[in-house]
């Protein structure tokens, strides 16, 4: 059975700003290893912008942390997508929406992004477009 991820549940597990919280989190992860828990990239930019907007954490340490949950065996999301956008917003400085719309372009082979943010064009793989 697959069940749906909050970004809440990810966000206490990954500060331990409630520590029952996070261990009850902890605990689901582990245990869930016959089903999926499945993690929207909706969810996981609202990770990040709730963890870079109200809580204490590096850039690089978001991007460690995130790069773990998503080797969390009973995760289940957009990989590719999701790795190759950590890996271009801990290059560039440029948004995490920004590096996601730039991977997906990657990864899914398309020719052109189209975007007014100039930001973009720092990912040299990605052709920027402005109509």
């Amino acid at each position: 059975m697959d069940r749906l991820l909050d970004a809440n549940i990810i966000i206490r597990y990954l500060t331990s700003d409630d520590p029952k919280k996070a261990k009850a989190v902890e605990k689901l992860l582990k245990s869930s290893q016959d089903n999926s828990l499945i993690l929207s990239d909706v969810t996981f930019a609202e990770i990040i912008w709730a963890l870079t907007s109200h809580y204490t954490i590096s850039k690089e340490e978001i991007i460690d942390k995130l790069q773990s949950l998503l080797r969390v065996p009973s995760i289940k999301a957009n990989q590719e997508v999701l790795s190759l956008a950590l890996s271009f917003y801990k290059i560039h400085n440029i948004s995490f929406i920004d590096t996601y719309l730039a991977a997906y372009t990657d990864e899914n082979n398309l020719d052109a992004l189209y975007s007014y943010d100039r930001g973009i064009d720092k990912i040299k793989s990605i052709k920027r477009l402005e109509p």
